[in-house]
């Protein structure tokens, strides 16, 4: 499971109803906007799925905050776009909710399933 380092402290990342929802509300193309964003390492949606994934703490987290955190460690060379892609893919495109629908979007995109397939080694 992927965790997040933040305020010092290790969290799980793991979507729930109330985080997909709210991914929803914000990423233009509802569910298959979130999945693309998600299989590209988009950067402007990485501290979306971050906040979002960190809903279940209840710790009550803002955007501005995880932005914060991953600017320190972008800067820092911690986070690379390749983490990017990993923790996208493992929190997004690899949870529960959406990982029956990713699968078929990759039966259909050979070129997309290859990409990915990659970046999971």
């Amino acid at each position: 499971m992927a965790t997040f380092e933040i305020n010092g402290k290790e969290y799980e990342l793991k979507l729930t109803y109330a985080s997909v929802k709210r991914l929803n509300q914000i990423i233009e193309g509802g569910t298959y906007g979130i999945i693309g964003k998600a299989i590209s390492g988009d950067l402007d949606a990485f501290p979306l799925f971050i906040h979002a994934a960190l809903m279940h703490t209840k710790e009550n987290f803002t955007v501005k905050t995880v932005e914060a955190r991953i600017e320190e460690l972008f800067d820092n060379g911690e986070l690379t776009f390749e983490d990017v892609m990993k923790i996208s893919d493992e929190v997004v495109t690899q949870s529960f909710f959406l990982k029956a629908t990713v699968d078929k979007m990759l039966a259909r995109n050979p070129e997309m399933k290859r990409a990915i397939e990659q970046l999971r080694g």
